[in-house]
């Protein structure tokens, strides 16, 4: 899912290796993470500690929802995810079910990034395995080479928005860029298998 979560306060119920996971990349996209458990990995403790999470011991109460923008039930109890499931779809709150995506209203694909390119592989939930070896293709082979594109192509498109081009203009120039560099990396992977 692509969000801003930038201060958006989410929550994770649950304290083990994929409640961890999930805390991070909440981090990572700058949210505010509250974390419902009993008991936490070392990891998530250290995040405690730092003050870079919130830690409630306790299962989530009534009111656990209140100003929640998105929940993330990541516990090994089946029970306790589906109620968390369904007191988030009941009040409109976004909802992963890490282990049933039916009790979902969305998904979290497996993604890569580099330098600002981001590339997110779903099998719709049918096949996590899959998504996690095509996330490590592409990390191998396809987004050094793009993220480097990335790199230029944003160098040119703001030299174009600063010059008096029209949007037609800087368009055309932008994918003939493009068009040039995919052109010229797919002739050296040629030489290299011919």
């Amino acid at each position: 899912m692509f969000a801003d979560l930038f201060e958006k306060i989410c929550c994770v119920v649950g304290g083990g290796q994929v409640a961890e996971r999930k805390v991070r990349v909440l981090l990572k996209c700058r949210a505010k993470v509250i974390v419902y458990s009993p008991r936490l990995t070392a990891g998530l403790e250290r995040l405690s500690k730092a003050g870079k999470i919130v830690w409630r011991r306790s299962a989530p109460g009534k009111d656990f929802l209140r100003g929640v923008f998105l929940v993330v039930a990541a516990t090994n109890n089946r029970f306790i995810n589906s109620r968390v499931s369904l007191a988030c779809r009941k009040k409109n709150i976004l909802v992963n079910v890490v282990d049933v995506p039916g009790e979902s209203n969305f998904i979290v694909p497996s993604f890569v990034e580099n330098k600002g390119l981001v590339i997110a592989i779903s099998t719709s939930g049918q096949a996590p395995c899959l998504a996690k070896k095509i996330r490590k293709d592409l990390a191998k082979n396809f987004l050094p080479h793009y993220s480097g594109i990335l790199k230029e192509l944003s160098s040119v498109r703001n030299r174009l928005k600063a010059s008096s081009c029209v949007f037609s203009q800087r368009k055309a120039v932008l994918n003939k860029f493009i068009n040039s560099k995919i052109l010229r990396k797919a002739g050296s992977c040629r030489k290299k298998t011919g």
